[in-house]
């Protein structure tokens, strides 16, 4: 196991102010602190104990100690939004601080020196670690034919509007919808929800190809959607209940894994909040698919603006979450299709019953 040592910050412990603003946390033996394939919006610095990473690449788990203060953890996803690269496990008891934009703001006013500090080096950081994974990731699938495609966390303005272009893109220019949010001179669709909605989109040989937004209504209020999809007469409302929305993919890309993609990044990213439904709005066309996937009918059919008549449907994270968070391989997807087309066809029987 090699030592990380090497890669700490130790200097920034000293700032008075970045222990002040951070939240603190505690990790007995054994708990995880990351978890590989997970988004997070925030990193750790290590302030006492240490951790053992693991990435578990294909060709055999390559595990790694990081010990002593000032290590970070998390730091790629962080200011990437990429998911995490490996699983971090305690193996001491372990205190670290938590930084996360609110933190980072703070030090940029407060102490912008010290700020720019963190900076420079968790980006040396991430460059290292990141340059190990691609060595790692060549070398276990080097002859591998099909295109990467990445999942992120929007983790600032030019990504988020990456998104709301292809919103524009498929909802204006290639279905001739009208938005009531679309911005017809930057060709954008962007509305309230994007402030306090976590947004993943989907990138292929940099580009991005798909989008879906999810936000948690006990981080701010959905308004009229809460009723529109039946949320309020959900035990588990508002504390466990999340909304999905502008869920887009590029038409070229359609019918293959980047919606179970971004489906599992976001069903991950629910059961790291301890959500246990999440809903969604439907056009009739995909109810089949939709049903497929293990969603139900939440509420009554309504007028959606951009979408036109949709069903609210609702799935049960407890019951699904565990499959759909492990994405799915091609034979998955495959029976996935053939279940829809059943669905699909008992629907029209009983259409002409």
């Amino acid at each position: 196991m090699q030592n990380l040592d090497d890669r700490a910050l130790p200097d920034l412990l000293d700032s008075k102010l970045l222990r002040s603003s951070c939240g603190q946390i505690h990790f007995e033996p054994g708990a995880v602190l990351r978890r590989k394939g997970h988004h997070y919006r925030d990193m750790y610095l290590i302030t006492h104990g240490s951790v053992e990473v693991d990435r578990g690449n294909d060709r055999g788990a390559t595990k790694r100690v990081s010990s002593g203060a000032g290590s970070p953890i998390g730091e790629i996803a962080f200011l990437r939004g990429s998911a995490a690269s490996a699983t971090v496990t305690a193996t001491t008891p372990t205190d670290a601080l938590v930084i996360d934009d609110p933190t980072l703001a703070c030090l940029e006013r407060e102490e912008p020196a010290a700020a720019a500090r963190l900076l420079r080096r968790l980006a040396e950081i991430a460059e290292e670690r990141a340059s190990d994974n691609l060595v790692s990731t060549l070398s276990a699938g080097a002859h591998g034919s099909r295109q990467a495609i990445d999942v992120y966390l929007c983790r600032n303005k030019e990504m988020l509007e990456s998104a709301q272009r292809l919103r524009y893109q498929v909802y204006c220019e290639e279905l001739g919808r009208r938005s009531p949010y679309a911005d017809h001179e930057r060709k954008i669709i962007a509305d309230h929800l994007d402030e306090t909605a976590r947004t993943f989109i989907a990138v292929e040989a940099g580009e991005t190809i798909g989008t879906l937004r999810g936000n948690l209504p006990f981080e701010g209020s959905l308004g009229i959607l809460e009723e529109l999809y039946g949320m309020t007469k959900s035990a588990h409302h508002p504390h466990a209940t999340s909304i999905c929305s502008k869920f887009i993919v590029k038409k070229a890309k359609r019918g293959g894994r980047v919606s179970i993609e971004l489906i599992s990044a976001i069903v991950n990213y629910g059961a790291q909040h301890r959500i246990r439904e999440c809903y969604i709005d439907c056009v009739p066309a995909l109810l089949p698919y939709y049903r497929a996937i293990g969603f139900r009918i939440s509420a009554p059919k309504f007028f959606h603006r951009e979408n036109g008549p949709s069903y609210p449907m609702v799935i049960d994270l407890g019951r699904h979450g565990k499959r759909l968070s492990r994405g799915i391989g091609v034979r998955d997807y495959l029976g996935l299709i053939v279940r829809a087309k059943v669905m699909a066809l008992i629907d029209r029987i009983r259409g002409r019953e």
